[in-house]
């Protein structure tokens, strides 16, 4: 069962006391999680192009307008990446910062809070997110201050296109980088002792590229993001003194986004093109997916390494071409405690860009 809400917002973030993060149009909305009733809006934005063009879908799926990806700090702080700034929002006066904005052409696709791991200290860290087919050095970027991040770790020239997610792992004691895309980039590291220390786990595979993961009791649980191979959902573990990665479900697409929810997970897929010819007159004119994503659906997968994974939901992509935005589906961060699996769909022929909540029982 479905049911949409009535204010066309993209969640965000569930905070530390239940209350859901949104936005629009330059606005934070305060949401009851339960009730999902807007508790109060606040203006964070006051930029013309991102208030009034992100009116219109379309230019904001073109403009890539809006948040792309959020993180609560501490009890007063929620970090918020909009267009190409870092700001942060005080949710206790509601007040926002002036913005820090990195090197030219770098994005955060993911936030991650390092909490509790042995040889680290306790940080907000993200991988630099670039188009960066000559790989060049891409950096780990640590919080160091308001509006101040500075670099803790750099990837050498040669080794990487751009970082998908930094993950701590409790389980493991230690703090996985997924990157990719393609030859030796498409890996999973491991570091420790404060990024001191970073070596590369499995690489040179596709099923080794993937954006989104959880550390389990089991292993590191973790999607392949990969237009132009079979994707699936995977656990890596440690078996022997020797790190391998197991498949655990077949999944029709790439997949960039998932959370956890109650005792399971959810990853959702992404109807993309092939990727490794990404000019503009392709992304304007074809529609050909790449022969990894299976159908022009974007899919719901839910489930945990005990019970098993299965296919829930899906939504047709829409027709327009993928220069603006490729069919996926994005989840809100944070501990959901409702019954409600919150996402919002993007370039879909239903409920693009709209706020809906899904019954799970």
């Amino acid at each position: 069962m479905k049911e949409k809400n009535d204010i066309k917002i993209t969640p965000l973030l569930f905070l530390e006391d239940e209350r859901l993060l949104g936005y629009k149009n330059g606005y934070i909305y305060t949401i009851n999680s339960r009730t999902f009733e807007t508790i109060e809006k606040c203006l964070i934005c006051k930029s013309f192009k991102e208030r009034f063009l992100y009116r219109f879908s379309l230019i904001r799926r073109l403009l890539r307008l809006g948040v792309r990806t959020v993180i609560q700090s501490d009890s007063e702080t929620v970090l918020i990446f909009i267009n190409k700034r870092i700001y942060e929002f005080n949710i206790l006066d509601k007040t926002i910062s002036a913005g820090y904005s990195p090197e030219k052409g770098v994005r955060a696709l993911y936030f991650s809070k390092i909490d509790s791991i042995d040889g680290f200290n306790d940080s907000i860290v993200f991988g630099g997110y670039l188009s960066n087919p000559e790989k060049k050095q891409v950096h780990i970027y640590k919080r160091v201050g308001i509006d101040a991040w500075g670099v803790i770790f750099t990837f050498s020239g040669g080794e990487i296109n751009h970082i998908h997610n930094i993950i701590p792992d409790t389980y493991n004691q230690c703090v996985w980088i997924l990157t990719g895309d393609s030859d030796d980039s498409a890996a999973i590291w491991r570091a420790t002792d404060n990024f001191k220390k970073v070596e590369r786990i499995l690489s040179n595979n596709q099923i080794y590229r993937g954006c989104i993961g959880f550390p389990t009791e089991q292993g590191l649980l973790y999607a392949t993001d990969a237009p132009y191979f079979d994707n699936s959902i995977r656990l890596l573990h440690n078996k022997d003194e020797k790190w391998i990665s197991d498949k655990i479900f077949d999944i029709p697409g790439s997949s960039i986004y998932g959370c956890a929810f109650n005792d399971k997970y959810v990853f959702s897929t992404t109807v993309e093109p092939d990727g490794r010819d990404s000019s503009l007159f392709k992304l304007l004119f074809f529609q050909e997916r790449g022969v990894g994503i299976k159908d022009n659906y974007t899919h719901i997968c839910i489930g945990n390494t005990k019970d098993g994974f299965k296919d829930i939901y899906k939504l047709e992509k829409d027709y327009w071409p993928f220069i603006f935005q490729f069919g996926t589906i994005r989840f809100p961060v944070g501990d959901n405690p409702t019954s409600y699996l919150i996402f919002e769909p993007i370039a879909t022929k239903k409920y693009n860009l709209n706020f809906l909540k899904l019954k799970i029982e």
